[in-house]
């Protein structure tokens, strides 16, 4: 069985370019090709044995998700099996495989760009109409799936995520103020709750620093509030492993992997009370309203208390989730498609 693997996408520091990674290097040998006009010899770096074509990505949206010509044969030779990428479909002889990380842009398309609806609904047409598997990370993901596209219902498996390579960096020596902040990673858009998730800090933390890792979009300018801009992948190790608490304040995503970086570096972890996160932390994490200032500053406070408790259940947690598993559980979709 020769399974052919897009990789395009792992090069852009997302959830989508961890599992593209990681699940790709518990696999056993794939066909794996990729494209990029200006990062190709990022792709070649992580892929050394991929070919890799000097093809712009909004060209590809045209060729695969508009006309939908251009199969991965042609670039690959012949597969039995096609892992399409979170960014374009392919037509294919072969059997279609696709992993769906979560439905943002149809869930709050208020928030996402037009570009990227524009391109994810385009995809989902040709997702929806010719995959024959359909790998939801979670059961979350899974549910807003059927209830968005109901004729996937019999074609969808879920395989969560595991620890994403990245974080098993190990943290610098020196110890960030005695573990005197709170860390959130966040970004501009609304779901993300990180406006609620200040005003919460500077009402009620019982800290004296809140660090974020993102642009600081809300220009905002407070002494007791860090953004810090894009980080390298040590650098956010560093801030995760030396936090006195992880604030993950989301109103909706599609797994929630940070979460078990936390639990890697023993950090007690504070998050919002969606379903996701309940798959993804169970009783490892405290819980809080991500609607309410007080709950998310009342859970933060319980969750520092609680840490000893808390380190000991992520452990615990994270042990259920490999990527040694997740690559095994997507072997058996290609091997039942063939």
């Amino acid at each position: 069985m020769k399974v052919g693997i897009d990789v395009s996408q792992s090069i852009y520091g997302t959830g989508v370019s961890d599992y593209t990674i990681d699940l790709v290097s518990h696999l056993p040998q794939s066909a794996l090709f990729g494209y990029s006009l200006r990062r190709q010899s990022d792709l070649r770096r992580l892929f050394p044995t991929s070919k890799i074509y000097p093809f712009p990505p909004v060209a590809m949206h045209y060729l695969w998700n508009k006309l939908h010509i251009l199969t991965p044969e042609t670039l690959i030779g012949p597969i039995d099996v096609y892992h399409s990428s979170d960014w374009a479909q392919a037509p294919s002889g072969a059997k279609k495989v696709t992993t769906v990380h979560d439905l943002a842009p149809f869930l709050y398309s208020q928030e996402t760009s037009s570009q990227i609806i524009s391109v994810h609904t385009a995809r989902m047409k040709w997702v929806v109409k010719e995959c024959d598997a359909i790998i939801c990370v979670s059961r979350n993901t899974e549910s807003d799936l059927h209830h968005l596209f109901p004729s996937t219902v019999s074609r969808t498996i879920v395989i969560p995520e595991a620890l994403p390579s990245r974080f098993l960096l190990k943290p610098a020596s020196y110890k960030m103020k005695a573990k005197s902040y709170l860390l959130a990673i966040g970004t501009r858009q609304p779901r993300k709750n990180i406006l609620r998730l200040i005003s919460a800090f500077l009402k009620y933390s019982p800290t004296e620093k809140l660090v974020i890792i993102g642009e600081n979009s809300l220009s905002l300018s407070q002494p007791s509030i860090t953004f810090t801009g894009y980080v390298s992948d040590q650098s956010l190790v560093n801030y995760l492993a030396n936090a006195v608490c992880f604030i993950y304040p989301s109103i909706y995503e599609g797994f929630g992997l940070p979460i078990l970086g936390a639990f890697h570096h023993k950090i007690p972890v504070a998050c919002s009370d969606i379903p996701v996160f309940h798959e993804t932390a169970g009783t490892a994490a405290l819980y809080f309203d991500p609607l309410s200032e007080k709950s998310i500053a009342a859970g933060i406070s319980d969750a520092i208390n609680s840490k000893t408790k808390l380190v000991k259940l992520g452990t615990r947690q994270l042990n259920k989730y490999s990527w040694q598993k997740t690559a095994e559980e997507t072997m058996k979709v290609y091997q039942s498609l063939c």
